[in-house]
């Protein structure tokens, strides 16, 4: 039988034969437990704070401790464990492409065998992190269009890099035909890119991107950790103090390093953004400590997403992502971006280039509510401030009795600023929902806009609608209006998407249209 991967001298390429069985690169077994041992030394790390001045008071014969070389055994058995375990998986899957299939087997005590249809994948991407650069490896990463496996990776293979570009390039001969490979090899076009961001576009979409939230977090962290080194430096034993509050400290210092990372993730986590459309594939590049490449079928894209947060509505900028089944699947990705941030006017012309099946929709004005939706909002409104009165009568009532008679004037002055502003917040993000939200159809699309401080506008497709659900209370059915969501074939995050108050007679309208286009598929 011929080799799996066969050199051709002239081209200088590798291609893989159907059929012939391989395996994940043995590096993925030290991924794996890296990862295992990082989880270990965290909770070792943890004790060890909880226990440091236990532990520091004891002798230098700590390790002549039956107990403690038990202990060490026994986190070293573990380890063991985990990588013969981690192993032995290993050498007993093999991976294949059979039949237009993917087919993973694993010859384990429990065996399985996953077939995968190569006509069924919705992309197949690249991805490489700091670890995998340095062994010279590249995970490949294909999904399905299949609302069971939304939420998660259908397949995830390791290779050396070489192997991983081949692969790829093999699995997209398959799914779209030798011929149109052939054409875009000769014409040069796979290295060239529609649109690349630079540091302008980078730093102006790191500062979009950035949440109000984590920015408080930051602050209020940073006074906390400030306030509590304030307190152990005021104490006698500066050590001792410090020590009894390593734990809430170093909790302090995660908090504050989480919120920093939220906020400065996305100036480098883009860096090297790419993206370009070629025929009927979508391709996005970026990423210089993890490199990440999708390749997406256009016609595998369920909805249209353009985003806007609080600082980006302020500044009049938006950012286009698309909703696809397998994109932004993984924790550590959760958004598809297809434009950065930029002008409305950016924005727009980028996707006449890059995705013109959503220029139109994307351009047209969402129709805001129909003023009748504040009748409808009467209702949850009265239940809103009925609970804050509730609040504001049990807090006059029970904590007088708790507080010093001296302080009474300041209770009562928090106590009735505090009621003002959460009676007035009801009304107030109503104003602004009112303002955010609306809906338009046209030419087959639904758009929809939702929120509040920020702002999501989600254009579909009806056909690409799996179904709609419609809500309305007594005051909305009387006032002929509803509201409700939109399902689309994607993750959990993207699969349900927000219809504000609309007229009641469009939504026959939208089952028409929904009706009719799938007939036509």
């Amino acid at each position: 039988m011929r080799s799996w991967w066969k050199s051709e001298k002239k081209k200088g390429r590798q291609t893989m034969e159907e059929g012939r069985k391989f395996r994940n690169h043995i590096s993925v077994v030290a991924e794996k437990v890296g990862a295992g041992t990082y989880a270990l030394l965290a909770v070792l790390a943890g004790i060890f704070i909880q226990n440091a001045e236990e532990l520091l008071d004891m002798s230098s014969s700590l390790l002549e401790d039956r107990r403690t070389l038990f202990g060490l055994l026994i986190c070293l058995g573990l380890l063991a464990v985990s990588i013969v375990k981690t192993w032995w998986t290993w050498s007993r899957t093999w991976i294949s492409v059979q039949d237009q299939a993917i087919v993973i087997e694993k010859r384990t005590v429990n065996g399985s065998e996953n077939t995968i249809g190569i006509k069924n994948i919705s992309n197949i991407n690249l991805e490489q992190n700091l670890f995998e650069m340095l062994m010279g490896t590249c995970k490949v990463k294909m999904d399905t269009g299949s609302l069971s496996t939304a939420n998660s990776t259908d397949v995830t293979i390791v290779l050396k890099k070489a192997k991983a570009e081949a692969f790829k390039a093999e699995v997209e001969s398959l799914l779209r035909g030798e011929k149109e490979r052939t054409e875009e090899s000769e014409t040069g076009e796979k290295e060239a890119y529609d649109f690349r961001a630079g540091s302008q576009d980078i730093i102006r979409h790191g500062i979009c991107s950035m949440s109000v939230l984590s920015i408080v977090a930051v602050v209020l962290g940073l006074m906390g950790a400030v306030v509590m080194a304030a307190e152990a430096l005021g104490d006698g034993d500066v050590f001792d103090s410090l020590l009894r509050s390593a734990v809430s400290f170093l909790a302090a210092i995660v908090i504050v390093l989480s919120a920093v990372w939220d906020i400065i993730k996305d100036f480098v986590r883009y860096l090297d953004f790419s993206v370009k459309r070629r025929r009927d594939r979508i391709y996005i590049r970026y990423g210089i400590l993890k490199k990440v490449e999708y390749t997406i079928p256009v016609d595998m894209i369920q909805a249209l997403k353009l985003r806007q947060t609080l600082i980006a509505r302020i500044w009049g900028k938006y950012m286009a992502e698309i909703v696809n089944v397998g994109m932004g699947d993984d924790k550590g990705e959760k958004k598809s971006f297809l434009i950065l941030y930029g002008s409305e006017q950016e924005v727009c012309e980028k996707l006449k280039l890059i995705l013109p099946e959503f220029a139109a929709i994307a351009e047209r004005e969402v129709k805001r509510q129909p003023r009748s939706v504040w009748a409808a909002w009467l209702w949850p409104l009265a239940l809103y401030e009925a609970c804050v009165a509730a609040a504001g009568g049990l807090a006059s009532f029970w904590l007088p009795g708790y507080i010093p008679a001296e302080y009474m004037h300041l209770y009562h002055g928090a106590a009735a600023a505090c009621l003002i502003l959460l009676a007035a917040a009801g009304p107030a993000v109503l104003a602004l929902r009112y303002r955010t939200s609306g809906m338009t159809m046209s030419d087959g699309f639904v758009k929809a806009a939702s929120g509040c401080w920020g702002r999501t506008i989600v254009a579909a497709r009806c056909d690409h609608i799996q179904y709609v659900t419609l809500r309305q209370n007594f005051i909305a059915r009387s006032c002929g209006i509803c509201k409700g969501t939109f399902h689309l074939l994607a993750g959990a995050g993207d699969m349900a998407q927000i219809l504000p108050y609309f007229e009641a007679e469009q939504a026959e309208r939208m089952r028409e249209e929904m009706c009719d286009m799938g007939a036509g598929r």
